[in-house]
């Protein structure tokens, strides 16, 4: 009885650890807001022209918006 509980305990742990899902995850999430940072300097030098600034800014958002789609699979 112990035996097969640590197996199958052995099993869930060793699944855990040779699934990548999370990581490949976290890499989407921190280039995204690499990407946001750069975006978000360069919606700060244009800030004096504010068509540009406005254009950047709703990019940033529809950005965001297909992203929080993604990830709640919308």
């Amino acid at each position: 009885m112990m035996t097969t509980m640590m197996q199958k305990l052995f099993v869930r742990a060793s699944f855990s650890l040779r699934n990548q899902k999370g990581a490949q995850s976290i890499e989407w999430i921190a280039l995204a807001a690499v990407v946001l940072a750069v975006l978000g300097a360069v919606a700060t030098f244009f800030s004096k022209d504010e068509n540009v600034g406005n254009a950047v800014s709703n990019t940033l958002s529809e950005v965001i918006g297909h992203i929080g789609d993604k990830i709640t699979g919308d």
